[in-house]
């Protein structure tokens, strides 16, 4: 019960958090009466596009998971990614809850338990990781033009020290089977809390199992990691081109934000997505993004526009197709198993 009631009282402090930023903050930077205005200007061909890059972005979900479990067809990982990623837009928690989520689809999906653990690490630590990595990447290209601000310099350099963190555990609990226990037992543990968030039994597995897992895996993991990365980035990026169409759609010149900014303020949106603060990362992402492009110099209603516009249709399509695909994944996950 108190677990419980602390749930519902860390969502109604994301919600009140959001609600902050958009009633308060927001209309600082710019009127949403000029925001409006903005977004009524796009065009027909520019809303075409920002549809094929939305369709995208959605297709590409189903890859990288398939690219560690080829057994899965693509239909069924399409469907769960997309439930997975609806049901963490709605509740807090962030990487955790997604990893949680897929695991227990993946299990519907009849992935026994140990491809499903080993596709959700992997596919996590490569997603994390890459997210992590993006505003150094950013930092360095916006460096090149010597407009980078200190504070920017310090958000790239601290996502960068975290995914060096995650690469050396990661490394570190393939090389050893001691490091391997010891990540099993930490990533229990916080699967345990996430259970508890969830109001679900805590994960049955841990350090050993990891162990277990890594020396059945290894072997699986050499000869698929290139496809894996391939994959995240082809997902991952495909966000970054809507995001560029969405800033050029409402009239952002390139001579007034070039692609560096704008994949820098693109890659910091990513960290904070990733982080347990609201539902969805919804009012925190979005402020994070009009701040980095803000600060450099982007006009401010051009600015929110373009924001809002790329939250819109990255958040708002995988949102309803994903509680569309729920019962499609009950339907799946209790049709007859095929003959082997």
């Amino acid at each position: 019960m108190r677990s419980r009631r602390r749930a519902v009282l860390r969502f109604a402090l994301g919600v009140a958090l959001a609600a902050a930023v958009f009633i308060e903050v927001v209309p600082r930077i710019a009127s949403y009466g000029s925001v409006a205005h903005r977004l009524g200007a796009v065009s027909a061909a520019w809303i075409a596009a920002l549809a094929a890059g939305a369709l995208l972005d959605i297709v590409t979900t189903a890859l990288p998971w398939q690219a560690v479990l080829p057994q899965l067809p693509f239909l069924p990982a399409l469907a769960f990614t997309q439930a997975s990623t609806a049901l963490t837009t709605l509740l807090p928690g962030g990487a955790p809850l997604g990893m949680a989520l897929s695991f227990g689809f993946l299990r519907r999906l009849r992935v026994d338990r140990g491809h499903a653990a080993f596709a959700v690490a992997v596919t996590g630590i490569w997603s994390q990781v890459m997210i992590l990595v993006y505003p150094l990447v950013g930092a360095i290209l916006v460096f090149a033009t010597g407009d980078l601000s200190s504070s920017t310099a310090a958000i790239a350099g601290a996502s960068a020290v975290c995914g060096a963190v995650i690469v050396g555990l990661t490394v570190a609990a393939l090389r050893s089977a001691g490091a391997a226990r010891w990540l099993g037992d930490i990533s229990a543990l916080v699967g345990a809390w996430v259970a508890r968030f969830l109001h679900r039994a805590p994960p049955g597995w841990g350090g050993e199992a990891l162990v277990r897992l890594r020396a059945e895996r290894l072997v699986l993991l050499r000869r698929r990691w290139p496809r894996l990365t391939a994959a995240t980035l082809a997902n991952q990026l495909t966000a970054y081109l809507v995001f560029e169409l969405s800033l050029r759609a409402v009239g952002i010149s390139f001579a007034t934000l070039p692609p560096s900014e704008a994949f820098l303020a693109w890659a910091i949106g990513r960290v904070i997505s990733s982080l347990p603060l609201t539902p969805g990362g919804i009012g925190v992402v979005e402020l994070g993004m009009i701040g980095t492009l803000v600060g450099f110099g982007a006009p401010h209603d051009h600015v929110v526009a373009a924001v809002l516009l790329y939250r819109g249709v990255i958040v708002l399509p995988t949102l309803a197709i994903g509680l569309l695909a729920l019962p499609v994944l009950r339907r799946l996950a209790s049709a007859p198993a095929e003959p082997s």
